[in-house]
């Protein structure tokens, strides 16, 4: 008691000013979470109490020195407001996306999120600041120092304690995010790639359309088409020249780990750090069109890759996967149709944000076939019915997705294939994990391959191949060596025995 009179002022002044951080920028990144019980909501706000209790440390380094608290934290306090005001009004993601969108952006169109509501809550944020230092003005920073210092230096690392265990969830979330984001937005990882000497190639090059989906969070064993006991592919199942692949396997069960082994000729088992080949660079050499169409953010584990694309567009540039209201992956083919010629060539890759959690906008109504469905993300909350529902509802939403592209791509005149191969699996409730939790079902994606008929007349024995390998196992490494299989395999230094249109 004696303790709490003597420190009274600078005690108050901490609960105030992180009372007032939290509700003007922390609960910005809560707001838009569903969640459908009491439990839910106590659950998720004591992890919100978890992220300003932890972040209360750093305020408290800041608040040590009277002017680097009023130039820093006022600084951080307005930056940080702005994101939280575009993450509770439109719902956006503290991302490196956002840093780089911020930083890159033309005037004008900064001036488009500038609006009455905007203006209030800076006047809001004044209010709140001058509050803020009025209180800081009667109190003495160092005072009870010998106790207040050691506590923050336990906070501080009690996120990163509480961070490792809850899957990286605290540092998603305002204000950690920012300083997540820019980190990563300024380091990037740079894998070497090698390079294509043109001269090398030939002008043998097969002529023709290939279309890669990367999915997301696929499982083959909930594929209708796999003998599935729910039909969950039922447009695919009736169509002709489709093939499902239900024996790949993958032990990278993340989307960073394992898209930079789809997309190069790096193995998932190699730990080696030299040089890789990007598919991309490959058909590039060949002067083949080639597109990246994506529904995710790039990671920085991948990201280089991707740029050796000619073109590479995002259609939903501030919203990361754990977003809720995230756009759907039929947006995907809006872009792919303006792209796409009938006429010509070119390799073209869809990124989808397929089944990833939270699975209910990941699909239209017209999916949500399977009832109860999910209502609230804090999986304890929820019966296992409820999520395998869910989930199974995407992939009724694939087959669609996977449909309408193959219309589109039935009517070209060059010989198509296109490759649908998910970056891993997700557990449903084995030995009670769920998500991204490393069990077996994540090293089980889910494959499907179609193609044309002008395919199957041009390249018999690939279609043959096909049909041979179908039931062989196999790992995600086919995927760069199958598409160079593609596109001529005497001038490219691949493994024709890891691609699925070559049988001995």
């Amino acid at each position: 008691m004696n303790t709490l009179k003597k420190y009274k002022k600078i005690i108050v002044f901490h609960l105030v000013l992180n009372i007032l951080f939290a509700l003007f920028i922390t609960v910005s990144s809560y707001y838009h979470i569903p969640l459908n019980s009491v439990k839910s909501k106590f659950m998720y706000f004591i992890h919100l109490c978890i992220v300003q209790g932890t972040f209360a440390s750093i305020l408290y380094f800041l608040s040590l020195n009277r002017a680097i608290f009023k130039v820093l934290f006022t600084t951080l306090f307005f930056i940080l407001g702005c994101i939280s005001f575009w993450t509770f009004s439109i719902n956006i993601s503290t991302s490196a996306t956002l840093i780089e969108a911020a930083l890159t952006t033309k005037p004008y169109i900064i001036l488009d999120l500038i609006s009455v509501q905007f203006v209030l809550f800076l006047v809001m944020l004044l209010v709140v600041l001058k509050i803020i230092f009025k209180l800081y003005k009667s109190v003495k920073p160092l005072q009870g120092i010998s106790l207040f210092l050691p506590l923050s230096c336990l906070l501080f690392v009690l996120f990163f304690w509480a961070d490792s265990k809850r899957r990286h969830s605290f540092r998603s979330k305002l204000p950690y995010s920012f300083f997540y984001a820019f980190n990563e937005s300024f380091n990037k990882v740079n894998q070497p790639l090698k390079t294509i000497n043109k001269q090398l190639t030939t002008t043998n090059f097969n002529k023709l359309n290939v279309v890669f989906v990367l999915g997301e969070s696929l499982r083959a064993d909930h594929l209708g088409i796999n003998g599935y006991a729910r039909t969950t592919t039922p447009l695919l199942s009736k169509r002709d020249n489709v093939v499902s692949y239900n024996n790949i396997f993958t032990n990278k069960t993340n989307t960073a780990l394992s898209v930079p082994c789809i997309l190069t000729d790096k193995s998932i088992y190699s730990t080696s750090k030299d040089s890789i080949s990007s598919i991309y660079n490959i058909y590039n050499a060949f002067n083949v069109p080639t597109y990246w169409i994506g529904n995710q953010l790039l990671e920085s584990s991948y990201k280089q890759i991707v740029n050796t694309n000619k073109e590479v567009v995002i259609i939903d540039k501030l919203k990361s996967y754990w977003s809720i209201g995230k756009k759907q992956d039929l947006e995907l083919l809006k872009a792919f149709n303006t792209r796409f010629n009938n006429n010509a060539y070119g390799l073209y890759t869809l990124h989808m944000i397929g089944s990833h959690w939270w699975y209910e906008d990941k699909y239209t109504n017209e999916f949500r076939q399977y009832k109860p469905v999910v209502n609230s993300k804090y999986i304890p909350s929820l019966t296992k019915e409820q999520i395998i529902n869910s989930y199974d509802n995407t992939i009724l939403y694939l087959d669609y997705f996977l449909n309408e592209l193959i219309k589109k791509l039935e009517k070209s005149n060059q010989p198509t294939v296109l490759i649908y191969l998910s970056d891993h699996g997700e557990s449903l409730g084995e030995n009670g994990q769920w998500l991204h939790s490393h069990t077996k079902a994540l090293t089980k994606p889910g494959m499907l391959v179609w193609y044309s008929n002008q395919f199957k007349a041009m390249y018999p024995d690939k279609v043959k191949a096909i049909y041979s390998n179908k039931n062989k196992t196999l790992t995600t490494d086919i995927l760069f060596h199958s598409l160079s299989n593609l596109v001529n395999k005497d001038s490219v230094n691949f493994n024709i025995n890891q691609s699925i249109f070559y049988s001995k």
